[in-house]
């Protein structure tokens, strides 16, 4: 039995192939896994295994160029989840939706819009100098 070819991911986004020493694309994956190879792909510091979304991402690159899938196939796999892999996880709350985000020194933190309208007001100006 051959071992899976490992590709490791650097946080700049790259991919390398570690059995063949180089730089790969999605596409060299996608050339791998027709070409019958067991890959694995795994975030370089963290070992993260990210095999299952690389190869959801080439799936997507894929349809983006020559659009195969059907709607009504995708909109069953997103309805009702892929065949064998029993029902999706429910989301579980969050507890940083309940309280507001803070800075370093534990202020609240000013969210900052795109028109240069924030969520905080200005602090007042004292009516009393000491």
């Amino acid at each position: 039995m051959t071992t899976a070819r490992t590709i490791k991911r650097y946080a700049n986004r790259k991919l390398y192939d570690t059995r063949d020493s180089r730089y790969v694309t999605l596409d060299h994956i996608a050339a791998m896994v027709r070409a019958g190879d067991d890959v694995r792909v795994v975030e370089n510091t963290t070992r993260a295994d990210l095999t299952t979304a690389t190869l959801a991402q080439i799936i997507f690159e894929e349809e983006k160029k020559a659009p195969r899938l059907s709607v009504a196939g995708l909109r069953k796999i997103i309805q009702g989840g892929l065949p064998g892999a029993g029902a999706p996880a429910a989301p579980t709350p969050s507890t940083s939706a309940a309280r507001p985000s803070t800075d370093a020194r534990g202020r609240a933190a000013t969210i900052r819009f795109s028109h240069g309208m924030s969520t905080r007001s200005r602090p007042r100006a004292r009516l009393n100098p000491r």
